[in-house]
């Protein structure tokens, strides 16, 4: 998986409680080897969500040549970020008005921009759309709703009620066993301690599914739904197919993102100074020792190849884990709050 899954933006109330996470010591040693990158991964960061640091852009990075671009205006406070089919189309949302943005990844324009709900914290694609462009949904942190944009005519639907203070989003394709048959979106509410279904395309909520203590980061494997809690540094496994929890996994963080690998073995958490690995085959995953970071980690995203977990650094930075050995590459500087980060071809 090329983004950083379900990574939205903290709630304001725990930025400090997220920092002094920061002060607790990881355990494994870092090396000095940066991670492989080919010459066409481009990372693209939201550096500008925070209400300290408040900003109105996003910044392109080319990962295999350590370039940082210019960054490309959008709106205010960009919080979260999403390839769109193909990676056509990056789509941005701004806190600060309220809007989802397109950019076109190849011209770095801004193509299209529309508004949701109040304070958008997070956005995820699915399939539909007019022209089978996809839909896109945008949990609103402040309205407690996810609003659904047809990418094929760039309107935006009714908002669909969910629990409170959505946080992250994820969606998981039915697989050729699963008796539901269509793809469902998997909604992270931070204030009401649960997950929310949403059944796709009818765009329907179902029964919340109870979770640890502030759910903030989502992704999807094939079968499961991962979901870090903030509150109490746990994972909790829900199995997709019939929405119950299976197990939760104790945390050494204060997990922020997660990014699974391509084969869906594998989960990569960052949280607080660190990022831990999460073997997934099993009943229940296997947590392997903490990887030390020089600061703060809130978005995770992974290379095309695998082989690189990229994490955005609240001092200004992004920084690479090779996730073969756990070392820590020399980071790249954005300035800024980086947070959210996907990757994509360039």
């Amino acid at each position: 998986m090329r983004a950083g899954l379900g990574a939205g933006v903290l709630p304001k109330a725990l930025v400090v409680a997220l920092i002094l996470g920061a002060l607790a010591p990881a355990l494994a040693a870092c090396g000095n080897a940066v991670g492989s990158a080919t010459a066409t991964d481009v990372a693209w960061v939201a550096t500008g969500a925070s209400v300290t640091l408040p900003g109105i852009g996003v910044t392109p990075v080319n990962l295999g040549r350590r370039l940082v671009g210019a960054q490309v205006p959008v709106g205010s406070l960009p919080s979260a970020l999403a390839y769109t089919a193909g990676d056509n189309g990056l789509l941005v949302v701004t806190q600060g008005d309220d809007t989802l943005h397109e950019i076109d990844p190849a011209t770095h324009d801004v193509v299209h921009s529309v508004g949701v709900g109040v304070e958008p914290d997070a956005v995820a694609v699915a399939p539909g759309g007019t022209g089978g462009k996809g839909l896109a949904l945008v949990a609103n942190l402040d309205s407690d709703s996810v609003t659904p944009v047809d990418l094929g005519t760039w309107r935006a639907g009714p908002p669909i009620p969910v629990g409170k203070e959505p946080v992250a989003i994820a969606v998981a394709r039915p697989g050729t066993s699963d008796a539901r048959g269509t793809a469902t979106a998997f909604v992270a509410d931070f204030g009401s301690n649960q997950v929310t279904p949403i059944a796709l395309p009818s765009l329907t909520a179902g029964t919340p599914i109870a979770v640890g203590s502030g759910p903030q980061a989502i992704a999807t494997t094939p079968g499961h739904v991962l979901v870090g809690n903030f509150g109490d540094h746990s994972l909790t496994n829900i199995v997709d197919t019939d929405l119950r929890p299976l197990s939760t996994t104790p945390l050494p963080l204060n997990p922020t993102g997660i990014a699974v690998s391509s084969a869906g073995t594998t989960a990569y958490v960052c949280g607080g100074a660190g990022v831990v690995s999460v073997g997934l085959a099993g009943l229940a995953p296997t947590v392997a020792p903490p990887i030390a970071l020089s600061d703060v980690a809130q978005g995770i995203a992974l290379n095309r190849d695998g082989t690189t977990a990229w994490v955005t650094q609240q001092g200004g930075s992004i920084v690479p884990v090779t996730v073969s050995t756990g070392a820590v590459g020399s980071p790249i500087h954005l300035g800024g709050h980086p947070s959210a980060i996907v990757i994509g071809a360039g």
